[in-house]
């Protein structure tokens, strides 16, 4: 006998919803209309970060927005009773949808090294998150303004078509619009709305199949996936294979309970819509109607006296004690207080929170609310009807626990909480660690913007300031931007880690040394003669540098006049260097001999001073390369001052080596000029020992070059001492390990030095011998039985402090190639080299 052919199995015949989606169109300003008629208007909130805010302030401005809006609807709600049964009728319903969809990485748009970011970060997960809140119009069927015949032509279309006389709503639509973009609210994107609408369907095709169950939703997007479940026990999922291709399961649970009293957000911030996402939701819905605060307090009152004979009755049946009376009628009276001084919030009424989360099997929905202001429960045999309530539009509502709720309790729910930090394009800097969002840095921000424009990288040693610096100056190079880096630190050597993206230069060379760029003594280099941009520029740099090396310690001569004017009077005659300027000021008796001749005395015999004055007129000046340009100590006798130790103090090599460093930065920022180029120093404190005149001084030249400065420097106090606040706009926070210097890098960035992020700052790496400790920003390390390191767990964690005022932790997630190139731990650097390690 024949085999009768396979009929092709459909989840479509097994109790599959036939819409998943409560839209009919959507119109590109926000205009949403619903297949149960009306017309919605949905604008996106901006998110910004709270659990990661500078302040507490910060924090509750994010949730202004949320509720300068939901105070505006209440306000043009028209009642002629403070009744609420008989005003109910008018209330504004609202929506308030928040998606959070795990994705994996994509590079930023317009990104110049995609590609390298693609092949580094390609396995990271981060979050697609977006909040919209809509609301219905109202409808304007005749009025003074409108004849009888457009009366009757939109009841007509109305009838005859289905459609929304768009004339009817036109006015709403404007007022509406106008609350939502004075609120801080604008149109959402096509992306945005397709976010909103698919994000059952993991952001997909709304077309997926569905396939509901008691407690869940099975979710198809693919055909091969759902012809797989198909063939199986559609009824008892438990038999499925694993791995179904395109399958993820979806739990709806109503979110009810909340525990927050009626009270201004400042004193009542309960971030409990943020704890939801932190507890794996990827979706809440918050529905409900909007009362006018005059209505909620009348209706307090009328209900008075039988609120506390419910809690009398409940005291003498013996279901309170004392106490639960006492706290019961002390919420009833700060509920009164707080309406009774006119300014309370407006009241969310039959407000319905649903939730939805991933995974079938996982953590139990009922025990999510564990130690939390809220409780789940799980929504059974109502799934298909909680996610259409979770539609735009909809007009289903399934969820049986309703609540009235202060708009403040929503409004500053952390319900419009992003973590995110950073610009808009630029070196990767890591991942957020709240919500896994990419931080960016810009070279280019804050010239553009016409703010400070020097970035600050604040830490301890081995905190990582310096594989950091490695790490962004080589997506610096990446992007196609001239940088220069300037590593003064003895046996410091990330030549490998720029690979052929590096041009390496050593002190010595530069100082004549080994016959590098300028070959004997008195190479001028770095003669400000030669970099400045303008003559007096130079003169004046030339001053103030040779007044710091100070070669005449015991002449009473009033050098740095006669310095300005010989140096002014060789430059006039031609002179390119401070030597030649100084040889010509002396041969035509402008200049004394007890001024001039130290100074070139110096030049010939020290090749670090040589370095900064000009012996010849043709010497060479620093030109950056194309991609990186690193100078590096090299053999150079570098001798750097003690940190925090006065000037003055100084002997002459190490006066030399500080002011080498100065010129180097002033020389190494005229040649980046107009290139928009990078300039990044380590061990910055030499440089800004010098104070608050040359920290202006770089602020100006770099603003004017266009140049971005990046300091990294372990003794924060200085910058504060020096009142350089004012002159960084931005930095990063590394692990530091002394409490005083944490306080003053918070101070620096404006940051409350709360005690959580004190700890984090300044915990070590490990306790004792233990095992990692994540509560420390410190890189942290697996180690074996001899203590050596053997595998990177977490990279460091840097809080971000960025030109929008937001600070957030980022994890610095350096790539395990660059990494081992880069790492300045000695077993590594030996390992790198070839050297037996005893």
């Amino acid at each position: 006998m024949a085999t009768p052919p396979v009929k092709d199995l459909r989840l479509e015949d097994h109790r599959v919803p036939k819409m998943p989606t409560a839209t009919r169109v959507r119109y590109g300003d926000g205009r949403v209309l619903p297949v149960g008629g009306g017309l919605w208007l949905y604008r996106k909130a901006p998110l910004a970060p709270v659990k990661d805010a500078k302040t507490h302030s910060k924090a509750l401005e994010v949730g202004d927005p949320i509720a300068a809006a939901i105070e505006e609807l209440a306000a043009e709600t028209p009642y002629t009773t403070a009744r609420r049964s008989m005003a109910r009728a008018r209330y504004r319903p609202f929506h308030l949808l928040l998606v959070n969809l795990p994705r994996r990485y994509s590079p930023p748009e317009g990104s110049r090294h995609a590609e390298t970011l693609q092949q580094w970060f390609g396995d990271e997960r981060t979050q697609d998150r977006v909040l919209l809140m809509g609301t219905r119009l109202n409808d304007v069927v005749g009025g003074a303004d409108r004849s009888v015949r457009d009366v009757l032509d939109s009841v007509a279309t109305s009838m005859t078509t289905y459609e929304v006389p768009m004339a009817d709503y036109q006015q709403d639509l404007e007022d509406v619009g106008d609350m939502m973009t004075r609120s801080g609210f604008t149109i959402p994107t096509p992306r945005d709305f397709h976010l909103a609408e698919s994000w059952w369907a993991a952001g997909g095709s709304t077309g997926a199949s569905l396939l509901p169950h008691a407690d869940h939703l099975h979710v198809f997007r693919t055909v091969a996936g759902s012809q797989t479940a198909a063939r199986h026990d559609v009824d008892s999922c438990a038999t499925w294979p694993s791995g179904i291709e395109g399958h993820h399961v979806l739990r709806m649970g109503s979110v009810y309970g909340l525990d927050l009293p009626f009270q201004g957000a400042a004193n009542s911030l309960s971030t409990w819509a943020s704890t939801l996402l932190d507890r794996g939701a990827v979706m809440v819905s918050i529905r409900g109607l909007i009362e006018p605060s005059p209505i909620t307090r009348k209706e307090l009152r009328r209900q008075r006296d039988r609120y506390l004979r419910d809690i009398r009755n409940a005291k003498a049946q013996g279901k309170l004690d004392d106490q639960q009376q006492e706290e019961m009628v002390q919420t009833l009276e700060s509920v009164e207080g707080a309406y009774s001084t006119g300014k309370a919030f407006p009241t969310l009424v039959e407000t319905s929170v649903v939730a939805a989360f991933t995974g079938q099997g996982k953590k139990r929905l009922d025990t999510l609310g564990n130690g939390t202001a809220f409780e789940v429960a799980p929504m059974d045999n109502r799934q298909p009807l909680a996610l259409a309530e979770s539609w735009t539009g909809s007009p289903v509502r399934a969820n049986p626990n309703l609540m009235d709720l202060p708009s403040s309790s929503v409004a500053y729910s952390g319900i419009a909480s992003l973590g995110t930090v950073g610009d808009a394009h630029g070196a990767n800097v890591g991942f957020t660690i709240s919500d896994r969002q990419e931080a960016l840095m810009s070279a280019t921000a804050s010239s553009d913007t016409d703010v400070y424009p020097i970035f600050g990288c604040v830490g301890s040693s081995g905190a990582g300031k310096s594989q950091f610096m490695a790490y962004s100056a080589y997506q610096y190079a990446l992007e196609g931007r001239p940088v220069i880096v300037i590593d003064p630190k003895k046996n410091s050597d990330f030549s490998d880690s720029f690979g052929v993206h590096g041009t390496t230069f050593s002190l010595d060379s530069f100082a004549g040394g080994s016959g590098g760029l300028g070959g004997a003594g008195g190479t001028g280099v770095f003669d400000p003669l030669r970099f400045s941009k303008t003559p007096g520029d130079g003169i004046n740099t030339a001053v103030s540098m040779l007044h710091a090396v100070n070669v005449w310690p015991h002449s009473t001569q009033n050098f740095e006049a006669d310095l300005q004017e010989a140096l002014k009077y060789g430059v006039t005659r031609g002179a390119k260097a401070i030597g030649t300027a100084l040889e010509i000021a002396k041969a035509d008796s402008k200049a004394t001999q007890e001024l001039v001749e130290p100074i070139l005395r110096q030049s010939k015999n020290d090749p670090l001073f040589g370095a900064m004055v000009g012996l010849h007129d043709e010497g060479e000046v620093l030109s950056a390369a194309e991609g990186i340009t690193y100078i590096k100590v090299g053999n150079a006798n570098l001798e750097l001052p003690p940190m925090g130790v006065d000037q003055a103090t100084l002997g002459l090599t190490q006066r030399v080596s500080a002011a080498l460093i100065r010129m180097m930065v002033f020389g190494s920022a005229e040649a980046l000029r107009g290139r928009r180029g990078v300039l990044m120093l380590d061990e910055a404190w030499v440089f800004l020992g010098a104070g608050a005149e040359e920290m202006e001084r770089l602020g100006r030249l770099a603003r004017s070059l266009e140049v971005f400065p990046i300091l990294f420097t372990q003794r924060i106090s200085d910058l504060i001492e020096a009142n350089l606040t004012n002159h960084i706009a931005r930095g990063i926070i590394l692990h530091t390990k002394d409490p005083k210097e944490a306080e003053a890098a918070f101070q620096l960035f404006g940051v409350e030095p709360t005690p959580e992020r004190l700890r984090f700052t300044t915990a070590p790496e490990r306790i004792g011998k233990g095992g990692a400790n994540f509560g420390s920003r410190k890189p942290l390390f697996e180690y074996d039985d001899r203590d050596n390191r053997t595998r990177l767990l977490r990279g460091a964690i840097g809080l971000y402090c960025d030109l929008d005022d937001r600070a957030v932790d980022v994890e610095i997630k350096i790539p395990p190639d660059f990494l081992t190139k880069s790492s300045t731990n000695a077993l590594d650097r030996a390992r790198r080299e070839g050297r037996i390690v005893i």
